[in-house]
């Protein structure tokens, strides 16, 4: 789960010196003693950086460049315009990483539920997708045949 790092511990470090500290401090870190002798998997800033570099980084981003018009009106009486570039993920690709990724299997969840607030079952309480009417209803609809 934590691959390409070989424990939780590990990752945390990783994670620690990556944000915390630059090449040459991490590198005298990983020498000191009492990291060697615990035995950490990367003992040097490259070998740390080819660990970063296997970690999955999830769905490519696209630019496009979109034509945005304003509510300010220039000299010439025309609505201002601006050139943006939009930053954007594909929605499908996302959900697919999500729902591939072992991290998050155990937060999945397939089947409708009903959840109440009241022991009566008077009082329904809609906080997920799958505590909606709606996904009782494509439950339901699907054609199985």
């Amino acid at each position: 789960m934590w691959a390409p790092f070989h424990s939780e511990e590990e990752w945390e470090l990783a994670r620690f010196l990556m944000k915390n500290v630059g090449q040459t401090k991490m590198d005298e870190f990983l020498k000191l003693d009492i990291i060697q002798q615990n035995g950490v998997s990367f003992d040097n800033a490259w070998s740390l950086l080819k660990y970063v570099d296997k970690l999955c980084t999830g769905p490519a981003w696209t630019c496009e460049m979109i034509d945005v018009e304003g509510d300010v009106v220039t000299e010439d009486g025309m609505l201002k315009c601006k050139q943006l570039e939009l930053q954007q993920h594909d929605p499908v690709k996302c959900v697919q990483e999500l729902m591939g990724n072992p991290a998050f299997q155990a937060m999945m969840s397939y089947v409708p539920e009903c959840a109440y607030a009241d022991a009566k079952g008077e009082n329904h309480i809609y906080d997920e997708m799958w505590t909606g009417k709606w996904w009782w209803n494509i439950q339901v609809s699907t054609d199985l045949e």
